[in-house]
């Protein structure tokens, strides 16, 4: 009779483990896989990163922070890119460079994460030269490494429904374990 109860517990154990990890899984934080060239340098193909679901929920995104959505009209992938234009934002791309419009205020943004001499050129939805007023929950997410980046420039600004989460943090490889700044 020991052996039915323990067994019993075991399984019980087992089943509620597996739904609190789902449930953190699916609401609270996420591991993605990150593939393709698009944010190279700073993130390769085969890295791990912890994706939190939460704070983009209740709290703004800020320029530079990076995250994981899903791309207009397509639920089954995952991009991962950088925030560029916020709302409220007017963004625009002139001679290489994304130019925010502000409170009054025009300002080259400065990109510290892209490697040197990389070129924002425009796209077929973001146009060189043509302003972009963003709206509430809207946002501009390009990739680092701009060359081979599909991102705002030509599948649009993405809106804050759509976005998975925050990446916070990288685990694999090794040699790269760390929180993103």
């Amino acid at each position: 009779m020991k052996i039915k109860s323990f067994i019993g517990e075991i399984i019980e154990t087992v089943l509620l483990s597996a739904v609190v990890i789902l449930m953190i899984y699916h609401f609270i934080a996420s591991v993605e896989v990150v593939w393709g060239p698009s944010m190279e340098p700073n993130f390769h193909s085969g890295e791990r990163i912890l994706v939190d679901r939460v704070t983009t929920k209740f709290s703004e995104l800020k320029r530079g922070d990076v995250v994981v959505f899903y791309p207009p009209n397509d639920d089954s992938k995952h991009y991962i890119k950088r925030v560029v234009g916020i709302p409220g934002d007017v963004f625009k791309i002139i001679n290489c460079n994304v130019v925010i419009s502000r409170d009054g205020k025009h300002y080259v943004l400065s990109e510290n994460y892209l490697s040197e001499g990389v070129c924002t050129e425009a796209g077929s939805f973001i146009k060189e030269g043509r302003s972009i007023k963003l709206t509430d929950n809207q946002y501009v997410l390009l990739g680092d490494n701009r060359p081979q980046s599909l991102d705002s420039r030509n599948i649009g600004v993405i809106d804050k429904s759509r976005l998975v989460g925050r990446v916070v943090f990288r685990f694999w490889p090794i040699s790269k374990i760390g929180f993103i700044k």
